[in-house]
């Protein structure tokens, strides 16, 4: 009788979605993209930052960049290389094309390639 109490909290323990114990990979959903204009003075072109959301550091990512105009209609589209990894929680550095002033992007990642899968901040871990 013990035995069977021990096999179903070990189950439970299995079967039970504990933050610790996933590894669900990431989608696209989990990175965020910025951009901004560079400044005048500085060579012409918009510079791109990508937050890993996720808990998986990845690489060769790839984000389809849209020019739009002021009514939203798409002008062209590009692909482009975020270079590096891409680490969880920090801010990856990649580079855009030049747009006019009435233009602006809407980005998003299409692909990416799996590293490995980071350990939780000694802070966030479970005892």
């Amino acid at each position: 009788m013990r035995r069977r109490g021990v096999l179903v909290a070990v189950a439970i323990c299995l079967l039970s979605p504990g933050a610790y114990g996933q590894s669900s990979t990431p989608s696209t959903e989990s990175f965020r993209i910025e951009w901004v204009r560079r400044p005048g003075w500085m060579r012409p072109g918009v510079d791109g930052y990508l937050y890993n959301d996720s808990r998986w550091r990845v690489t060769n990512v790839r984000v389809r960049a849209q020019v739009v105009d002021d009514s939203g209609s798409v002008l062209r589209e590009a692909t482009v290389s975020v270079f590096g990894n891409a680490v969880p929680g920090v801010r990856t550095f990649f580079v855009l094309p030049p747009l006019k002033e009435a233009e602006s992007y809407q980005l998003k990642v299409m692909s990416f390639d799996l590293i490995s899968q980071e350990a939780l901040p000694a802070q966030q871990q479970g005892p």
